[in-house]
């Protein structure tokens, strides 16, 4: 029964779907020019990105078909980026390592400077979660130098914070303290270009980074700073929620540093703002780091308690991740082949719906007198 449901939701989404790109088709008639068509389905597809990939993808598809016949490369590399976001979120990242490459090298040709730069930020993303760090720090550093050249300073910021988080991810995973260094380094520098610039989002964020990696160089009081100055910033922006992590991150501090009792006042103000919130993410940390504190409190059942916990909400959540991935999924032999090529033919959507409508009826009156 559930499987027959889970057919007729298909078909009527697939009936929605034809419908809007259907529409479009007819829309994009009314263009002249190739570049009006283009521009028509790229910002339709890259409006719905996310919240529909099939349809975006449709629109990508078009757009590049387009932009092939005239031979236009500015508007191909966006086509090319999009493609590149969409797989990205399929999580074929191969795929969409491909689709960042063309892009890059289109850009590249006409030199457009703002385009590199965007593909490039795309391609250290794509790299870092390839484990391709040398790669990856190359693309950050390109977009890097054109943000500078451009004086874009937000995307600058943003660049610095990218390499901070790569320098740390390598020091974390190959124990390796000239990286750590390299990240606190990078870090500084964006928290400065952040306080130029009054973007307290960025501020906040290269604070609580910094408070990580001032806890694993052991200067713990600067740590302290940095979480209490995060916590600020987010008051600026009235962003309650990730105040959660700075809480979380002080837990960490006055742990290693043996101070029970403020451990636990700042997990407890933590797990106020996490169930305020529902905010998951954190209430992982929160739970290793109630763990890590009865472990050293020599409470081995609490401990075995939250970790157990812990390991629980992280398996639940790596799964929500894997079923988000499935939807942001499409078909890549899509419906716009078979809306060219059967335009006679319509699905009978009406009477499968009344057929749907019977049988339900039917089935409820034999369950009612069923004995």
């Amino acid at each position: 029964m559930k499987s027959f449901f889970v057919i007729i939701l298909i078909l009527n989404l697939l009936k929605s779907y034809s419908l809007n790109f259907d529409s479009l088709m007819r829309a994009s008639m009314k263009f002249k020019t190739d570049t009006g068509k283009i521009n028509l389905f790229y910002k339709e597809g890259f409006a719905n990105r996310a919240i529909n990939p099939q349809y975006s993808f449709s629109c990508a598809k078009e757009a590049e078909r387009y932009a092939q016949i005239a031979n236009l490369p500015y508007f191909t590399a966006k086509v090319n980026n999009l493609l590149g976001i969409l797989y990205y979120r399929k999580n074929d990242l191969l795929t969409a390592l491909s689709y960042h490459k063309k892009a890059l090298n289109l850009r590249t040709i006409i030199n457009d400077k703002k385009g590199i730069s965007i593909s490039q930020i795309n391609l250290g993303n794509l790299y870092d979660e390839l484990k391709r760090y040398t790669l990856a720090e190359d693309a950050y550093l390109g977009a890097f130098n054109i943000n500078n050249e451009l004086n874009d300073q937000k995307q600058v910021g943003n660049c610095l914070l990218n390499l901070g988080v790569l320098k740390a991810e390598i020091g974390s995973s190959e124990k390796d303290s000239g990286s750590i260094e390299l990240a606190k380094h990078y870090f500084d520098k964006a928290l400065e270009n952040a306080r130029l610039r009054y973007d307290y989002e960025l501020e906040a964020q290269c604070l609580n980074n910094l408070a990580v990696i001032n806890t694993v160089l052991k200067n713990y009081d600067r740590a302290i700073n940095n979480c209490y100055n995060s916590i600020k910033a987010k008051d600026l922006m009235d962003n309650e929620m990730e105040k959660a992590d700075s809480y979380l991150n002080l837990a960490v501090v006055f742990l290693k540093q043996g101070e029970g009792k403020r451990t636990l006042e700042n997990l407890q103000i933590a797990d106020s703002i996490i169930k305020k919130y529902d905010y998951l993410n954190a209430k992982i940390q929160s739970l290793k780091i109630k763990s890590d504190y009865y472990e050293g409190a020599k409470n081995y059942a609490l401990a075995f308690k939250y970790i157990t916990e812990h390991h629980a909400l992280k398996d639940s959540l790596e799964k929500l991740n894997k079923e988000i991935n499935l939807e942001n999924a499409f078909i890549e032999n899509n419906l716009i082949n078979s809306v060219k090529e059967n335009k006679d033919f319509k699905f009978p959507y009406f009477f499968m719906n009344v057929l749907i409508i019977l049988f339900l009826l039917i089935t409820a009156f034999l369950f009612k007198f069923k004995r």
